[in-house]
C-alpha cells in the first residue's frame, strides 16, 4: 500500500495559504467517492472493476468568487483521491465549479450564504456545473506494476447552504464526475505474464460535505 505523494499534499497546502493571504473565502470538502469502472483489454468485452478501482476517498480545496448582481458563484478547486485495495489507485485534478442558485438568481448580496436571513432552501439551494482535468495514477501492492492517465471530466450535482454564522457556512453535496478520456497511458498485467493495452471509462459518483469560510472580516 503506499501513501499520498508529498508533492500533492503540499500543493493543497500551498494553495490554501496563498488564498488566506488574498483575504479570500475558502472551501474544504470532503467525499465519499463511489466508482463505476469498466475497461477492455485489447478491443476485447468490458469488464466491471476489472483491477479494484474500489470506492474511495477524496478531499478538496476551492476559492470562491462570484458575478456582483448575480448569485452565480465560481469555485476553483483542487482535489486528491484515493482508492486503497491490491490496486492502488490515486486520483489528483482541478475542475471550475459553478454554483447556480436558481432559487435566488437576482440577489445583490456579494457572499456565500453564511449568515443570511430569509428561507434556506430559496437563499442557499445550487446546481452545480464543473468541468476539469483529472490524473490517475496506479500502483499494484509489491511496487512491480506502475501506470498513470490524463482525462478531461465533466461533473454536476447539487447542494444547500447552510449558514452557521458570519464565518462559517456548510455544504451538503451530492455530485457526479465523468472522466472523457481513455485510460490510455496504463498497461494492465495479464494472464500471461506481459501486459495490455487498455481503454478505460470512469464514472465517480460523490456525497460529501464542504465547509466554506469567509476571512475577509471587513465585509461582515
Amino acid at each position: 500500500m503506499t501513501t499520498p505523494a508529498p508533492r500533492y499534499i503540499l500543493l493543497l497546502v500551498t494553495s490554501m495559504l496563498f488564498a488566506s493571504a488574498l483575504t479570500a473565502q475558502v472551501g474544504v470538502s470532503v467525499f465519499r467517492n463511489f466508482n463505476d469502472a469498466t475497461l477492455s483489454r485489447e478491443n476485447g468485452p468490458a469488464e466491471v472493476h476489472p483491477l479494484g478501482y474500489e470506492d474511495g476517498t477524496e478531499v478538496a480545496l476551492n476559492y470562491w468568487f462570484r458575478l456582483p448582481k448575480q448569485r452565480i458563484e465560481f469555485q476553483p478547486t483542487v482535489y486528491y483521491g484515493l482508492n486503497e485495495s491490491e490496486v492502488d489507485w490515486r486520483t489528483y485534478g482541478f475542475q471550475f465549479k459553478t454554483n447556480i442558485y436558481v432559487f435566488d438568481l437576482s440577489t445583490d448580496c456579494d457572499c456565500p450564504t453564511f449568515g443570511k436571513q430569509g428561507p434556506q432552501l430559496q437563499k442557499g439551494f445550487f446546481l452545480q456545473l464543473a468541468p476539469g482535468v483529472a490524473r490517475h495514477e496506479v500502483e499494484t501492492a509489491d511496487g512491480l506494476f506502475r501506470g498513470a492517465a490524463t482525462t478531461a471530466t465533466l461533473g454536476g450535482g447539487l447542494g444547500l447552504d447552510i449558514g452557521l454564522s458570519n464565518l462559517l457556512t456548510l455544504t451538503p453535496l451530492a455530485s457526479l464526475r465523468y472522466h472523457l478520456g481513455d485510460f490510455d497511458g496504463v498497461d494492465f498485467p495479464n494472464a500471461e505474464g506481459g501486459v495490455s493495452p487498455s481503454e478505460g471509462r470512469l464514472l465517480t459518483y460523490q456525497l460529501g460535505v464542504q465547509a466554506t469560510f469567509r476571512l475577509d472580516k471587513r465585509r461582515y
